[in-house]
């Protein structure tokens, strides 16, 4: 936990957040929320204390992936809607898919894609999952590793995106 707090001083909030999502897992937590903030009120007002608190209130212990963490922090600090993480989406009874993040009320799903994503195999899968998805009413966006290297293309595309559930 020390190690966490101490880490502030040299992360942004994005990362700090991943590692703050790992240590809430709800498949396999090594810390509470509760932990957090004790530690987050130890070191108070030392170095990193304000990335500390940000990454306290946005962590989430349904993430699943460190990009996905990152990806739901640059949403919300460009004052967008919290994302639900890790969302599982049935048809009726039927299991459809978990995705990544969900804005329920525009039935925008957002997928971050890493290279594991390009196997043919899981490119394939990736497919028929979205398809099935698009079926069910929803809309999918997929981002990836280079869409963090234009933030602001990336934010003005989610924007439009939920713009579009309103219009």
């Amino acid at each position: 936990m020390r190690t966490w707090a101490e880490l502030a001083e040299l992360l942004d909030v994005g990362p700090l957040t991943a590692i703050s999502d790992r240590l809430l897992a709800c498949r396999d937590p090594l810390a509470t929320r509760a932990d957090l903030e004790r530690m987050h009120r130890r070191f108070l007002g030392g170095r990193g204390s304000r990335r500390r608190r940000l990454a306290v209130d946005f962590a989430d212990d349904r993430a699943e992936s460190p990009r996905e963490s990152e990806l739901r922090v640059l949403l919300i600090q460009a004052g967008l809607p919290v994302p639900e993480s890790n969302v599982e989406i049935f048809d009726g009874h039927r299991f459809v898919a978990r995705v990544d993040l969900l804005y329920r009320g525009a039935r925008l799903v957002i997928e971050y894609d890493g290279d594991y994503h390009r196997d043919p195999r899981q490119w394939s899968r990736d497919q028929s999952r979205r398809a099935e998805l698009e079926s069910l009413g929803y809309r999918v966006s997929v981002v990836t590793a280079r869409d963090f290297d234009a933030p602001e293309a990336l934010l003005m595309r989610i924007r439009r995106l939920l713009g579009q559930a309103h219009a």
